[in-house]
């Protein structure tokens, strides 16, 4: 387990010119050293001609769209080592064929005029598959025309939100990408096409995998796979029995494991594949090469995660993160129903657009404390899911313009006068970031808890030195090692970030400051709250220029 960098900063006087600032939870880390190798699977399914296409690769060229995305077509060799944001916005816009066509050979004489991918024919299809993998990520795949292939921006889309999912709740509160942090993950059911660990391991390099399938051939494709790529020692493919444990972490003597991830079937039976493929009202938009052990699951995807769920609540702690991608809207109803059923309050959603017309679902649940960033729990725009959204992890407690009496530094000062005089496990203002991480047992800012505090105080005349009165915990303190501050932070009850940013504005508009207020840690939502209304009642009362109205507690 990684441990945290306490001490980083010490508490000094803020400058205004600063240029790093704290970035809850979108800072992309440019300090990866990127190499194009893979490492994970995951059960390609559902990905129907028939129905809920894949339109994942828009047919649209250049003649449509002459500015389309010019980072689809950098080759994986010359993406600079140290841009992860690279990957984030690569498929961010149309295809652009005919560009892909002269940097690939066999796919341009693929192309209908030079321009047009012919998406029902098999071949295409999976040439572009071949091709996108090697341009984007430099890899190399060989793939069998009676197995899943899978459109790669899908795919990667899946990848992008694990890595936001996994940075955001790292065991050191960094809430960005930490290069050297060993990470494992399980991909049931990865298909012979092995796309999802070598995806992400293309993008992670200390990013290892486990990739079970109970197909034999597509056991055999994924094996020689990642063998053309160099991954044998970062991939272990798993054969698995279709009635055998889904988490195998006991069959594989694994203790833990950093994450689970599942593309799974997204038919019921055979016959509703056949229904649905016949009440469309034209062909599919794109041809369909699965089969049907990779297609098709009694009860269909519900009824797979359902599986997944019922063990995740007997290994609980073992995985940091459950995770599954979704073909229908519904599941999630039912699904986030069942987390809440059996008190999970900590998940996250994901909604993967891609193409004209392609939905697709993720679903994350965890029994860590830990809590991801919104941008990977709550990015799921339809108002239909409102009601089964989790709790929001991050609020802005102030946004205003310095030329209306905000000075930055008072309000830093403010922040830390106010958390040095609770009592906290652990607080540190990193003045470089502009940003102070802390833990509390609880709520230790409620006039209850200082009522009660100072009775025992009273009642106390001496105490073990370091010890806190009132729940006989040690305090961290600098002489405290990390891996003792550790212990004592891991179960807090509450653990929380502040960043105050200072946003440049344009010329002839002045300066913005915002306060945010991140929950890094904690099953309590209340706490949350009620911590954030106590940071807005100490705005309130030390800086005078504002009234109620312009600070507020809202969602960024």
């Amino acid at each position: 387990m990684d441990t945290p960098n306490y001490n980083r900063g010490t508490k000094r006087k803020y400058s205004r010119d600063q240029d790093a600032r704290a970035c809850p939870d979108d800072v992309t880390s440019a300090h990866s050293s990127i190499s194009p190798v893979p490492a994970h699977t995951a059960m390609q399914s559902a990905d129907i001609g028939a129905d809920e296409n894949d339109e994942s690769y828009s047919s649209a060229g250049a003649k449509e769209n002459p500015d389309a995305c010019q980072a689809s077509h950098v080759p994986a060799s010359m993406v600079p080592a140290s841009d992860d944001e690279y990957y984030r916005t690569l498929y961010t816009r149309e295809l652009d064929f005919p560009a892909l066509g002269e940097q690939d050979r066999e796919l341009g004489s693929l192309l209908q005029g030079g321009s047009r991918l012919e998406f029902t024919n098999p071949l295409a299809v999976m040439q572009l598959t071949k091709t996108l993998l090697r341009l984007h990520f430099g890899l190399r795949v060989d793939l069998p025309l009676d197995r899943l292939c899978p459109p790669v921006p899908n795919r990667h889309n899946y990848i992008l939100w694990l890595k936001d999912l996994l940075d955001s709740s790292s065991p050191s509160y960094s809430q960005i990408y930490e290069p050297a942090r060993p990470v494992e993950g399980l991909d049931i059911g990865t298909g012979a096409s092995l796309i999802y660990p070598l995806l992400a391991c293309a993008q992670r390099p200390a990013w290892t995998f486990i990739a079970t399938d109970v197909d034999a051939k597509s056991i055999a494709y994924a094996r020689r796979n990642a063998e053309l790529n160099g991954l044998q020692s970062r991939i272990r493919v798993v054969g698995r029995d279709i009635a055998a444990p889904l988490v195998p972490l006991d069959d594989l003597n694994i203790e833990t494991i950093d994450f689970v991830m599942v593309n799974p079937p997204f038919y019921a039976s055979e016959s509703e594949l056949l229904d649905l493929a016949r009440q469309k009202s034209g062909p599919p938009h794109s041809a369909c090469t699965g089969a049907p052990i990779e297609m098709v699951c009694e009860g269909g995807e519900v009824a797979f995660v359902r599986r997944i769920i019922d063990e995740s609540l007997i290994l609980r702690r073992r995985v940091q993160w459950y995770t599954a991608m979704l073909g229908k809207q519904s599941s999630l109803d039912v699904l986030v129903g069942l987390l809440k059923e059996n008190s999970i309050d900590n998940y996250a959603m994901k909604t993967f657009v891609q193409g004209n017309k392609t939905r697709r679902w993720g679903l994350g649940w965890s029994f860590h404390s830990r809590r991801p960033s919104v941008r990977a729990s709550r990015d799921v725009k339809l108002a239909t899911t409102k009601n089964i959204l989790p709790f929001p992890t991050e609020l802005i407690v102030l946004r205003k313009s310095i030329s209306c009496g905000i000075d930055p530094e008072q309000l830093e000062m403010t922040l830390c006068t106010t958390m040095e005089t609770l009592d906290l496990v652990s607080w540190n203002w990193d003045a470089l970031l502009s940003r102070g991480v802390g833990f509390a047992d609880g709520n230790v800012w409620s006039r209850a808890y200082r009522r009660r505090k100072e009775r025992q105080n009273h009642m106390t005349t001496a105490s073990p030195q370091g010890d806190d009165a009132s729940t006989g915990k040690a305090k961290t303190s600098p002489d405290l090692s990390t891996q003792q501050k550790l212990r004592c932070i891991v179960d807090c009850a509450f653990g929380f970030a502040l960043s105050i940013q200072v946003e440049h504005c344009s010329r002839g508009t002045t300066d913005e400051v915002t306060l945010a207020v991140r929950w890094l840690q904690g099953h309590d939502y209340l706490l949350f709250e009620s911590f954030t209304g106590m940071l807005r009642s100490a705005i309130l009362r030390t800086v005078g220029t504002l009234d109620e109205n312009e600070v507020s507690c809202r969602h960024p």
